[in-house]
């Protein structure tokens, strides 16, 4: 037992073993939050990231074909790529209490580190040579130091550096500077971690960056664009500006920024370097019509005479810096051709696939797409017999039944609170409603019954014994994760199972299979368990040595699929007690849905993977088009 426990252990410690990015001029699907230059040192080629608020990184080459991979399903705050041009390193934040710094190995798509913190990440940078990773954190600490040959912590810097969100190493990387939004600027001794000097300077800058070795600095405060002189900490000047965005790196002689009128008009700016430490008053370059509202620019670079930015919805534009007098259009380099599918079901050897506006038929062998039915905003689809229930999550829209063969659709309730989940057992539909109740709906008498009500609901199933198995945190009364009730007498049950939270159930009638996240050792592990309904004892069957509150477990023809650890989808044969996992699309799992021959992965950019139940390769990745055709990857 031992044995297999420490198999199971090592299976989730590989991690995209097996995965694979797509190429496309696909824009991402939100905000774009970084265009950073992707170059290894002496290369002639411009290549560069984007990153956003979807979780994805693209790496975009010189013909503007960019290769896509998802490696978070939270947004990405900051990135930055290696001296190398070999990995991305990346803030990963749910602008809360998670806040994760990873590093990927770009050829492989592996992970080479990553690390939770308690604290926002305010800074990241790799020192100039590669050496470290620094990391800056919304502590007196701040600055952390991240040796890359091993990835290990160091102690580089003796003394508490206050918050700081801008840091640079010089190229022999024996100094870095570091700039604190509290007001100073500092240089340390990477040799012995001593402070070098430290000169007070302006507050509250934002969008740092120095440029001309290093000898300025600038960044944004209040509308203003504040230039400061990097060796005494002096303000040499500021420049009002409305909605600007510094485009400089800090291999730049000039400043060139970027400002928006709130119009339609976009104009480049430079400052030039004179002699004697002096800078320039702002001259134009060239001015754009561009993108307005949802589609407003929002981060950008420049790198040699070329510059890309990056809008609030997800569009990538590429222009030149190249002087000019005639107002041109920006023109995007991205599309947007793909129709996101947002749920999925199988009814006997049929797939059906929900859009924002329509249902669809289709499956792997034929590939045909049938229109099934128009939809109004509804976002789940869950099959009754030959028959699909539209419901949308998050709201009280009315729950409907839609008839595959006459497309009628009929009423079947209006919930009262917004609704969490819905599930259909035989006759019965479960569902939760603003993790407080949970209902049951009856096909046979049409009548909707409070079952159970209480704080920190999950997840619910009905079992063949009757029972209503309730998934929920520990943390509220009665303080189990698991409950059964009785949905005749509405007695509960507070059931003896170790979590803080039980969630993701899926069930044979017998068994119920979840999801539930347990302290060990002082770490949130989340593990796969079963819970037998007639002994009422528990077991686990797999396990990730993390927190996963989005994992969840599908139970399809003796077979148990999880996306435990997010990054793909695992088959764990129930009887034969075997496993393996499929290999991953560019995009992260977010549903399984199978019928004994075929697995459909529905990803979370809205493609689908098919695969075989029994073999962990996938037979191909598809994207719904516009016009209602698949288009293979």
């Amino acid at each position: 037992m031992k044995k297999n426990l420490i198999i199971v252990l090592a299976t989730f410690c590989v991690f995209s073993l097996f995965a694979q990015s797509h190429t496309s001029t696909q824009s991402h699907q939100s905000t774009i939050t970084n265009i950073v230059p992707f170059i290894a040192r002496g290369s002639s080629n411009f290549d560069y990231i984007t990153t956003g608020e979807d979780g994805f990184i693209i790496k975009w080459t010189e013909d503007d074909f960019g290769e896509h991979y998802q490696v978070t399903d939270l947004g990405i705050k900051m990135a930055v790529c290696s001296p190398n041009g070999k990995h991305v390193a990346v803030y990963e934040t749910d602008g809360g209490s998670t806040n994760k710094v990873t590093v990927w190995d770009w050829d492989t798509l592996t992970k080479k580190f990553s690390k939770s913190y308690n604290d926002s990440i305010t800074t990241l940078n790799y020192s100039a040579n590669g050496t470290y990773l620094i990391i800056g954190t919304a502590t007196t600490d701040s600055a952390v130091f991240i040796r890359t040959s091993d990835w290990k912590t160091v102690d580089k810097i003796k003394e508490n550096t206050s918050i700081v969100n801008y840091v640079h190493t010089s190229a022999s990387e024996k100094t870095i500077m570091m700039y604190s939004p509290a007001g100073s600027l500092s240089y340390y001794s990477l040799s012995n971690g001593k402070l070098k000097t430290k000169f007070k300077t302006i507050q509250g800058l934002s969008n740092v960056v120095s440029f001309n070795n290093d000898l300025f600095l600038a960044g944004i405060k209040d509308d203003n664009i504040y230039v400061i002189y990097a060796l005494d900490g002096k303000s040499l000047l500021s420049i009002p500006v409305t909605n600007g965005i510094i485009l400089t790196s800090s291999s730049d002689d000039n400043l060139y920024y970027l400002e928006f009128d709130g119009k339609n008009i976009y104009t480049l700016k430079m400052l030039d370097n004179l002699p004697n430490n002096k800078i320039s008053n702002p001259h134009t370059v060239k001015t754009f019509y561009g993108p307005r509202a949802s589609g407003q620019i929002v981060t950008g670079t420049r790198y040699v005479d070329q510059i890309v930015l990056g809008g609030k919805d997800g569009a990538v534009y590429k222009t030149d810096a190249e002087p000019m007098s005639q107002t041109v259009t920006l023109k995007a380099i991205t599309d947007n051709t793909y129709t996101k599918i947002v749920d999925s079901e199988a009814i006997d050897q049929d797939f059906y696939f929900l859009s924002s506006s329509k249902i669809f038929k289709s499956s792997y062998d034929t590939g045909i797409v049938e229109t099934v039915a128009s939809v109004s905003g509804e976002t789940n689809i869950t099959a009754y017999g030959n028959q699909l229930i539209l419901w949308s999550k998050g709201t009280r829209n009315k729950v409907t039944l839609l008839d595959l063969n006459t497309k009628a659709r009929t009423d079947l309730f209006t919930p009262k609170g917004n609704i969490q989940s819905l599930r259909v057992f035989g006759n019965n539909i479960v569902e939760i409603e603003n993790n407080s109740v949970v209902n049951i709906f009856n096909f046979e008498t049409k009548k909707l019954r409070e079952c159970w009500k209480g704080s920190g609901i999950q997840d619910a199933v009905l079992a063949d014994d009757g029972k209503l198995y309730i998934g929920k945190s520990a943390h509220t009364a009665p303080n189990s994760a698991l409950l059964c009730v009785d949905i005749q007498t509405m007695e509960t049950v507070p059931l003896s199972i170790n979590a803080n939270v039980a969630y993701g159930f899926s069930t044979d009638g017998k068994f119920i299979y979840g999801i539930k996240i347990e302290e060990v050792n002082g770490v949130d592990t989340t593990f796969v368990f079963s819970f037998n309904t007639v002994t009422k004892s528990a077991a686990n069957i797999l396990k990730f040595a993390d927190e996963d509150p989005e994992a969840f477990t599908i139970l399809d023809n003796g077979t148990l699929f999880t996306n435990i650890g997010k990054n793909k989808v695992y088959s764990y044969n129930l009887a034969k007690k075997k496993r393996f996992s499929f290999n991953r699309s560019a995009s992260i799992p977010l549903k399984v849905t199978a019928n004994g021959k075929r697995v459909v992965i529905l990803n979370r950019d809205g493609s689908i993977s098919w695969c075989n139940a029994t073999s962990q390769n996938l037979l191909a990745n598809w994207y719904l088009t516009v016009d209602n055709q698949w288009f293979e990857f």
